[in-house]
């Protein structure tokens, strides 16, 4: 398991956009890693839905309605890349928008209940997980899972899942 730098940047919901961040990438000889990339519409919309379900909705239809026309305009790509500093300065020179945070990242078998077990371990450590992303291919051995948690449990959880990696 390692602490790593990951970059949230804002992209306009339109064709040809995650092409053009990634020439910016390809300029500065910067692999990704990692990605996940959500429409910011799509999460609004789903918040709004989890809210009516769960009776917590608050703000009225109307507020929400002029979010979801807002953020159908963009989408978030969070990246993890080999060289973050050189990352963060070349997309800021192409005048991105973006946020740098940490992040954990570790490799898991791939085995069913993996990812059910290191959960636990976070509940159990008191660490909330805020989002979590990861993938394999179907052949592969180890599972690879970036986790998003508070700055402040990275120290806390590091010992949890030692063994995992």
């Amino acid at each position: 398991m390692e602490r790593k730098a990951q970059l949230s940047v804002i992209l306009t919901n339109a064709p040809g956009e995650l092409s053009k961040m990634c020439d910016v990438l390809k300029a500065g000889n910067i692999n990704i890693l990692a990605m996940s990339i959500q429409n910011a519409k799509d999460s609004v919309k789903e918040l709004f839905n989890m809210r009516e379900k769960t009776g917590r909705r608050i703000a009225l239809a109307e507020s929400y309605r002029s979010i979801l026309k807002d953020s159908s305009d963009y989408s978030l790509i969070r990246i993890i890349v080999d060289k973050p500093v050189e990352a963060e300065r070349a997309l800021l020179g192409a005048n991105y928008l973006l946020h740098k945070d940490q992040v954990l990242v570790f490799k898991l078998p791939h085995q069913p209940g993996m990812l059910g077990k290191v959960a636990k371990r976070f509940g159990e450590a008191g660490v909330n997980i805020d989002y979590i992303y990861g993938s394999a291919m179907e052949s592969n051995s180890e599972a690879m899972f970036i986790v998003h948690i508070a700055e402040s449990d990275f120290d806390r959880i590091k010992d949890q899942l030692n063994d995992l990696s």
